[in-house]
Order: C-alpha cells, then structure tokens, then sequence
C-alpha cells in the first residue's frame, strides 16, 4: 500500500458529457478512514467527502466553480494499517 499506486488525476471536466465529470480518487487499494477535501486558491473549503465513492462535481454553493486549480487533500487508511496523505492540485475545465 503505497501512494504512488494511488491514481488521482490532474484535471476533469464537469460538462455533464459523461466523461471526466466528477473528481476523485480513479484507483486505490482497499481502505478505510477516507476523507477528501477540496480548496480553492484562497484556502476556503468547496467540498469534503468521507465515502471514497463520493467525488467532487465542480459546484460550489449550488453554481458551477470557475475554471481554475483547486487544492485537493486526501487521506485514508490502507488495508495494511498505513495511513497515506495524498495532496495536489486539479485543474477544472468547462
């Protein structure tokens, strides 16, 4: 269980095509004690989920967020016990 086996993309689209409209973790091990959060540039949270298969749709306070990069930190417990923190930046584009 390492991090480098988690997949998290760089970007999504949240267009509603169907493709790339939600972000999140694509892979990871099994796990538990999941948490994800995103930021925009100025440190105000957007979102938080602790269900692994909740992800962020590009919405904030019931609008579209703007096309920028947003700060994601993600945590969680590994099947192994290990506790991973995973943090990047994502890029929305519309």
């Amino acid at each position: 269980c390492l991090e480098d086996y988690v997949f998290v993309p760089t970007g999504f689209s949240p267009n509603y095509d169907g493709v790339n409209d939600c972000f999140g973790i694509v892979y990871a091990p099994p796990m538990t004690e999941f948490k994800l959060v995103i930021f925009n540039r100025w440190g105000e949270k957007l979102f938080e989920a602790s269900d692994i298969d909740n992800c962020w749709d590009g919405m904030y306070k019931g609008t579209d967020a703007l096309v920028d990069g947003y700060t994601y930190v993600i945590g969680f417990r590994c099947y192994n016990g290990k506790f991973i923190q995973k943090t990047g930046i994502v890029t929305l584009i519309r």
